[in-house]
């Protein structure tokens, strides 16, 4: 049977048993700890950040393991109900399947016209925390620099984790007319909004210049909580396990 190391904290304990059952639907074991010994074999873990998780990841790759990397969702209504699921990386760096079923509909967000730029519009530009891997993490004080040296009427949000007071962003995107990330869920939901996005990662989930193909690919790769438990995630990812390339 194959084996699961699943480093998915036990709280909110829903999000821990809908993962622990995901697993268990297709016959894993969980533990601890483990070397893989198959590609089959699997370590989950809770984004893949510099340091320990990053050390652990790449050993479990180079023994040819496979490595789910899980994340709050990059676009949903109720906060803590849909997580990201992905092969490797995050955020548009790692590997899902896309097929052709309407998964964006079901979000309940209305895609909105381009916003047009006016002069009493700005460019937001939204700072990150720099966690994440090496491929992904913004460098430290990203936004900030890149903020002052922007041209025109520029507003910088800073991380609602870092920054006490939590400015809701639809307040924030109201009056953009564009919107700079690194590599940000925030940006999703600027495109849905109208404010067109840069990104300066070397990948974002929405990165194809196409809208309605972007958020398309983009809600395949985020699951409820309630599928993440029926096994379908894994089930779509383990069909193309076999001939993966990533």
């Amino acid at each position: 049977m194959p084996t699961v190391v699943l480093r998915i904290r036990r709280e909110p304990h829903y999000r821990r048993a809908a993962f622990e059952a995901m697993f268990k639907r297709h016959g894993y074991v969980v533990a601890d700890r483990a070397t893989p010994q198959s590609r089959g074999d699997t370590l989950c873990l809770w984004n893949r950040k510099r340091g320990a998780d990053e050390t652990e990841a790449d050993s479990w790759e180079r023994r040819n393991g496979t490595v789910l990397v899980i994340e709050n969702a990059y676009l949903q209504r109720v906060d803590k109900t849909f997580y990201s699921v992905s092969v490797g990386q995050h955020n548009g760096a790692g590997y899902f399947p896309v097929g052709d079923e309407d998964r964006f509909s079901k979000l309940g967000f209305e895609v909105k016209p381009w916003r047009e730029k006016t002069d009493k519009t700005y460019t937001l530009v939204c700072s990150q925390r720099g966690i994440g891997s090496s491929l992904m993490a913004s460098p430290f004080g990203w936004g900030e620099r890149h903020a002052k040296a922007l041209p025109g009427r520029v507003k910088l949000r800073p991380h609602p984790a870092n920054h006490e007071a939590r400015i809701p962003l639809e307040h924030d995107l109201a009056n953009a007319h564009a919107c700079h990330i690194w590599s940000s869920g925030a940006g999703v939901r600027a495109l849905v909004e109208g404010v067109p996005v840069k990104h300066y990662a070397p990948h974002w989930i929405c990165e194809d210049p196409d809208r309605l193909k972007a958020l398309h690919r983009m809600s395949h790769g985020q699951w409820h909580f309630d599928e993440v438990a029926t096994g379908e995630p894994l089930a779509r990812i383990l069909d193309q396990l076999e001939h993966a390339t990533w």
